[in-house]
């Protein structure tokens, strides 16, 4: 990546909508950006809306989707309905997403492949495959995902390693 493209779409934290345009024109703009015609554009923002609030992102096909906490804010029985939502959207459209989170369980149930960092100087300490995400979308039970003793396994062992001392 040399700056900012197309081929990319971001769902941040906190809402980035802009104010000066309709929740639909919002959805747009990724498309506008890209050149699609006004008609194309419309057509693709309302199905995305009917689907999921980050349409905007979505709307305009991206290859890679970042996602930079966006549950953070959310309720714990929304955070786990959304994360399924998430899953769900990821087995339709087959997107590559990167998920930054600070919750390890979150993590753990999202991921293909896990990432962790260490804090300042941020670089890659360890790498796990994780097969949650994928057993989700296979049996469509969070639940058995998330209690199953090999998630809580390297749950625990992936809390030890953002846990210890520095």
């Amino acid at each position: 990546m040399r700056g900012p493209g197309a081929e990319r779409g971001v769902v941040f934290q906190k809402h980035a909508l802009m104010p000066w345009l309709s929740v639909v024109e919002n959805v747009e703009f990724g498309l506008r950006m890209r050149g699609v015609p006004r008609e194309e554009r419309r057509r693709r923002a309302l199905v995305q809306l009917e689907a999921v609030g980050i349409a905007r992102a979505l709307a305009s096909d991206p290859a890679l989707l970042l996602m930079d906490e966006p549950l953070g804010a959310l309720d714990a029985l929304t955070r786990e309905s959304v994360q399924t939502l998430i899953l769900d959207l990821w087995a339709a459209s087959r997107k590559s997403i990167f998920f930054i989170t600070h919750s390890v369980e979150e993590a753990l149930f999202l991921a293909t492949t896990l990432v962790v960092m260490s804090p300042s100087p941020g670089r890659i300490t360890h790498r796990f495959a994780a097969p949650f995400s994928r057993r989700y979308v296979a049996t469509r039970d969070a639940r058995a995902a998330k209690s199953d003793a090999e998630f809580i396994r390297m749950r625990e062992e992936i809390l030890s390693i953002v846990m210890a001392p520095a």
